[in-house]
């Protein structure tokens, strides 16, 4: 009696304890990210628009002055709009110049660089006035050194924009004068100032002699480069470049942005919402609009969707880091906060596929790239592949642990983890068969397959994972999961073949008299335009080529 009282106890501690060590196991860590984004979403951040006494004390420290309106000051980062960015953000490259008077800043593509670069220089100037912008553009470095340095006529030299707003300056002297030079990388800054006076910014002693003139850099003049990171540069910036223009601060992506620009988004929705609803009477026109700001207003009320989005921005930068580089990367105000509604995830994808392929890389970037983070975002903050028992496995094998047992030892390590394979093997099943409908998205897309052979593929795809639903091998929820992500593909097919019906029907229609009007020429195009949004850039590039090559083939003759 004693024994089996034993054997029961054993059996009550034992049991719970060997699945709670089962779960522990088998879980996959969870991303930290994952859980900060709650806190996050519903943080205050301290913007610009909150920051009127800061931005003040900011302002009259730098200027060394006093009583100047707060209304003033603001009105130099607000026009013509307030940026969305936290004042510390602001105020971190704006003390930079307390004690330096030029530098470049550098960021990807949709980072804000040039908005965050154009109020800073605001500050620093104070007025107008005592403002430059310069536009940089590839293959004019000569013409710009004649614009804003100036050129010989005869034996008198005639000064460009840049030194005359350097005499300015120097009229000046107690106040501040800020020059913007957007761009930058897309000339040659030597050749854009000239030898002698490249020479001048290494070594500020030489004197640089034009004409009569002596020319030297004014001390009250701050001179702010903006530049693209990495691959979109036309002119790779040296060392010798960095040490004459102050060196380099490069902008890091900021996925806050992209909270506090929802936020944004939301509540102006809210007051559109409202003046919507005030207007009599309500036509069907503007019933139209009221339920597409509502649609708005739902989906951006939806923190859910609004953290999976934010997720996805993060994580996907940080994977084309890894894959490609930083300049690959795509900033926060980019189209990317423009997709906000859930049927637009997709093109959020899409923006990040399509920036990083028009560089051109080794290897493209394709849906399947984004499987891990989608997983994550589908599975509660569950990062794959980094359970206990997974990456003991993985560290054994590196390690040629299974080569340094004997047989009896192989087989022991073997039978442990047989169970544990057996239970990854379902999520496993879903992330290959997610992974082929992706490729095959990729090869619709590129036209490697027509419409009725990606169908017929998704179809035979969808038949064979039937087939592990109804063999048990698969749960009900990794199913529904499937079932509707290559539902949403199927119609994605199915639109483009609509899509593709509809604009063949219009060209015969419009072609019956083999003549193509100007009318008929503008309603292909809006009625591509009107599609734009549900098909990919190839697919829009090549009816937009059909459609002029129609034109140019059959217009109307006028």
């Amino acid at each position: 009696m004693g024994l089996f009282k034993n054997k029961i106890i054993l059996y009550i501690i034992v049991i719970p304890l060997s699945i709670w060590l089962l779960f522990v196991g088998f879980r996959n860590e969870r991303d930290p990210y994952w859980s900060e984004l709650d806190t996050l979403l519903t943080k205050k951040f301290y913007t610009l628009k909150d920051a009127g006494d800061s931005l003040t004390i900011l302002y009259n420290d730098f200027h060394k002055v006093q009583n100047v309106p707060d209304s003033q000051i603001m009105q130099l980062i607000s026009k013509p709009f307030m940026p969305t960015m936290e004042f510390s953000k602001l105020k971190e490259y704006f003390m930079f110049f307390d004690d330096k008077r030029s530098t470049i800043f550098s960021a990807v593509t949709g980072s804000g660089n040039t908005t965050l670069v154009d109020r800073v220089a605001n500050l620093i100037a104070s007025k107008p006035e005592h403002k430059m912008v310069i536009l940089c553009a590839p293959q004019f470095d000569l013409e710009y050194n004649k614009k804003y340095i100036g050129r010989f006529e005869g034996d008198k030299f005639v000064k460009g924009d840049l030194l005359k707003f350097w005499d300015k300056c120097k009229q000046n002297p107690t106040e501040k004068f800020a020059c913007v030079m957007d761009n930058t990388d897309k000339i040659n800054p030597e050749t854009f100032f000239g030898p002698d006076i490249w020479q001048h910014f290494d070594d500020p002693k030489m004197q640089v002699i034009m004409g009569k003139d002596t020319i030297t850099k004014p001390d009250n003049f701050y001179l702010l480069f903006i530049t693209q990171t990495g691959v979109g540069q036309k002119i790779e910036l040296t060392n010798e470049h960095l040490k004459r223009m102050g060196g380099m601060i490069e902008l890091p992506i900021h996925p806050n942005e992209l909270i506090m620009a929802l936020r944004e988004k939301k509540q102006d929705v809210i007051r559109d919402l409202a003046k919507k609803n005030k207007i009599p009477p309500q036509t069907e026109a503007v019933q139209k609009d009221i339920a597409k700001l509502q649609n708005q207003l739902s989906a951006l009320s939806d923190t859910i969707h609004i953290k999976k989005m934010v997720y996805f921005f993060k994580r996907s930068n940080e994977m084309i880091f890894e894959r490609y580089s930083h300049g690959h990367q795509i900033g926060q105000w980019s189209d990317i906060r423009k997709n906000f509604l859930p049927s637009e995830f997709d093109n959020i994808k899409k923006i990040f596929k399509q920036h990083v392929n028009a560089y051109h890389p080794a290897q493209d970037l394709k849906d399947a790239d984004f499987a891990d983070i989608l997983y994550t975002i589908n599975n509660d903050g569950a990062i794959p592949n980094t359970s206990p028992v997974w990456k003991t496995s993985s560290k054994l094998m590196e390690m040629g642990f299974a080569s340094e047992l004997g047989v009896a030892g192989s087989f022991a390590l073997i039978s442990g983890i047989v169970g544990w394979f057996y239970f990854r093997r379902r999520h496993l099943y879903v992330k290959d068969f997610t992974v082929q409908i992706y490729q095959l998205i990729d090869d619709f897309e590129n036209k490697k397959v027509n419409y009725d052979e990606a169908h017929t593929k998704i179809q035979n795809i969808k038949r064979t994972f039937d087939d592990l639903v109804l063999g048990q091998k698969v749960n009900y929820n990794e199913a529904a999961f499937f079932y509707s992500f290559i539902e949403d593909k199927t119609r994605y097919i199915e639109i483009a073949r609509e899509i593709n019906g509809s604009f063949l029907r219009l060209m015969d229609v419009f072609l019956e008299d083999n003549i193509l009007s100007q009318a008929e020429y503008d309603k292909l195009n809006q009625f591509l335009e009107g599609m734009k949004h549900k098909i990919n850039t190839p697919q829009y590039m090549a009816y937009k080529e059909e459609i002029e090559r129609a034109y140019q083939k059959f217009g109307e003759k006028i």
